[in-house]
């Protein structure tokens, strides 16, 4: 379609030529000539058209943190002017390097446009990259410009980070330490191994009772008595995430939940990886429980529940969760690791807790091993000036009473500051080498 500029020159020729004609001025009649050879280009001449998209790479899964290069190569086959290329980039996402605007001039033979530009994931998240918009003009603005979308939106998936577990891997020595490395599994399937003699419990298995104990034990009233084996598989893992909206301080890509569902991420990682059962219980949000399993599967599966977890208003008391979890507690006699802020109004709920954990007692009355990971959300709330860098310190001081607390009743409390060093190296101090 033509543009008013066409019209213009429409109009501009017509007067040309009659005022030439009625004054009889042979120069005015040539000079009307001018708009007509330029509407002519405009009739003949095209804008770029007959585009084809050549896609390179189509990340789908990236890690917080990774850099990624979108490129594309457009081929133009027909049409003279400008081309302009765009795509949209998601609210958390920056632009590290290059440009996802570009602007080509396209000449009367093929060629070929290339954009390229990279992106940080900042946030973790399922993000929807779009096609790529384009818009082709003619050479002189004469006719209405073109414009549509090449290629087709796909998902991308942006998960918390995972820290290196190759360091902790390299550790001479024995670690003496709250990590179940070598303590066996309460439930499994039972191997040769013996353990202990113990009174018949409803659910045994008859031919695990031994006959010659129970005939030895002289009291006629008393149960009798069973074969314990060893079972296969190491110590279970409950872990329990605080997704409370009081966690969202800082700002909207940087603040204590983000850092809270890292940890969570990369302990899962860590303990799935070595072959421990691990289950999860969300505390405010909704009651969100996912029964202990083993394997890559349980991994994604609570992996993909954590990019989508959004922190809530709602609040309930962290001795209601540890009720919720008490008969998967006391059957699997698991490590317990709390990742939660005590800095804020919810930090003594979390000693009650942690002190109600420390009650609960399996079968061989064993203390529960308990780990607390402290995100502090002082530690990445930006300052604005001098007199806000005293805050930390003050609310540090503040928190380090329930830090003392949490370690008389027995839990190791790791106070991480993600600014400082990564959880990986975080989590190095809790493994005391002999």
């Amino acid at each position: 379609m033509l543009t008013q500029r066409t019209v213009k020159l429409i109009i501009l020729f017509c007067g040309s030529l009659i005022t030439g004609l009625i004054f009889g001025n042979l120069i005015v009649i040539i000079m009307s000539l001018l708009p007509l050879c330029l509407l002519a280009v405009a009739l003949v001449v095209n804008p770029p058209g007959q585009f084809n998209l050549d896609t390179h790479q189509s990340i789908k899964r990236a890690w917080v943190g990774d850099n990624i290069e979108i490129k594309y190569e457009i081929t133009s086959k027909h049409g003279i002017g400008y081309f302009t290329v765009f795509q949209d980039i998601a609210p958390h996402f920056s632009l590290v390097e290059g440009n996802n605007f570009r602007i080509f001039w396209k000449s009367w033979k093929t060629q070929t446009f290339v954009l390229s530009y990279k992106i940080c994931c900042t946030k973790r998240g399922l993000y929807k990259i779009q096609p790529l918009k384009w818009e082709a003009s003619h050479p002189l603005n004469l006719k209405k410009a073109n414009h549509g979308t090449l290629g087709e939106e796909y998902d991308l998936t942006v998960s918390p980070r995972i820290f290196n577990v190759k360091r902790i891997r390299g550790i001479p020595g024995i670690a003496a330490s709250p990590f179940p490395v070598l303590d066996i599994a309460r439930l499994g399937v039972a191997t040769t191994d013996f353990r202990e003699i113990r009174n018949y419990v409803y659910g045994d298995p008859v031919k695990n009772i031994n006959w010659k104990a129970t005939a030895r034990n002289s009291s006629p009233q008393s149960w009798p008595l069973v074969n314990e084996y060893e079972v296969e598989g190491k110590k279970a893992v409950w872990l329990f995430l605080d997704a409370s909206g009081i966690l969202e301080v800082g700002t909207d890509i940087e603040n204590a939940f983000e850092y809270c569902l890292e940890a969570a991420n990369s302990i899962l990682y860590f303990f799935l990886d070595r072959g421990y059962r691990v289950g999860m219980y969300v505390f405010n949000n909704n009651d969100q429980l996912y029964y202990p399993d083993t394997g890559k599967k349980q991994f994604i599966k609570i992996s993909r529940q954590l990019i989508g977890l959004k922190a809530e208003r709602k609040y309930d008391e962290f001795p209601v969760a540890v009720e919720k979890c008490r008969s998967y507690i006391l059957g699997y006699n698991p490590l317990c690791v709390i990742v939660t802020g005590l800095d804020n109004r919810h930090g003594d709920s979390i000693i009650k807790g942690t002190r109600k954990l420390k009650v609960l007692r399996g079968r061989q009355r064993r203390k529960l091993p308990v780990i607390i990971i402290n995100v502090a959300g002082y530690n990445v709330v930006p300052t604005r000036n001098n007199y806000e860098t005293n805050i930390p310190v003050i609310m540090n001081l503040n928190t380090r009473p329930r830090i003392t607390q949490l370690r008389r009743l027995g839990a190791s409390v790791l106070d991480w500051n993600p600014r400082k060093v990564s959880f990986g190296t975080a989590l190095l101090s809790l493994m005391k080498v002999k």
